[in-house]
């Protein structure tokens, strides 16, 4: 049971979110307030919390304050930003300050829901409407083209590994889902590094889904 708090002082948008999450047998929402002084005064009485889902623009404390603020007081609950602010401005703040995913008001049921499964695995998420405007911009930035984008020739196994890779599975986990064995997985791996010049896993998944190896 994922046990969690939504903060939104948008009356209408709170009822909506936790009558949505209540339908599912494992979710519950277990407070809905709308201001961080109330969540902070909530979290005084130490209640069992899985997750905070929070908005940016809220009347007292911005949302990326408030995260912020969380850290700086050790509290490790994840949290989920849900908000109308779709700049990379905000998104990338929310990140520095301590949030486990972003998402836009705009996105359905399913990725919010997937979001959520995502962050509760100990993984960040950044809503795929965001990430393909961030993508979008920088390659009008460095002026990729279609060309530039076939140089390295990967097989379709390596494509698979980086596929699973960006899903945040282990070395482990890839080689039992491709009938591999570790040490396998890890010499795949190594090649695509060596192939790419990716110093490490986050810089190789950035390369293979801006040069669209990989979907989001």
């Amino acid at each position: 049971m994922i046990r969690i708090v939504i903060v939104e002082n948008q009356q209408i948008m709170l009822s909506s979110l936790a009558a949505l999450l209540g339908k599912y047998e494992n979710m519950k929402v277990i407070a809905e307030v709308t201001c961080a002084n109330e969540l902070f005064s909530l979290l005084d009485s130490k209640p069992k919390v899985d997750l905070i889902i929070t908005d940016v623009m809220m009347p007292d404390t911005d949302g990326i304050t408030m995260i912020a603020q969380l850290r700086e007081k050790n509290i490790t609950i994840p949290v989920i930003v849900l908000s109308m602010l779709e700049d990379e401005k905000h998104s990338t703040a929310a990140f520095r300050a301590g949030a486990n995913a972003y998402l836009s008001k705009n996105i359905d049921v399913d990725e919010v829901l997937f979001a959520i499964n995502t962050v509760m695995k100990g993984n960040r998420y950044f809503a795929s409407e965001l990430v393909i405007q961030v993508l979008e911009r920088y390659h009008k930035q460095i002026g990729i083209n279609e060309d530039d984008q076939r140089k390295i020739s990967f097989s379709d196994r390596e494509i698979s590994v980086m596929d699973l890779m960006a899903e945040g599975l282990t070395n482990q986990q890839i080689a039992d889902l491709l009938f591999l064995s570790k040490r396998t997985v890890e010499g795949i791996r190594q090649s695509i590094l060596d192939k790419t010049g990716a110093k490490n896993s986050a810089a190789l998944i950035k390369y293979a889904i801006l040069h669209g190896y990989i979907g989001l």
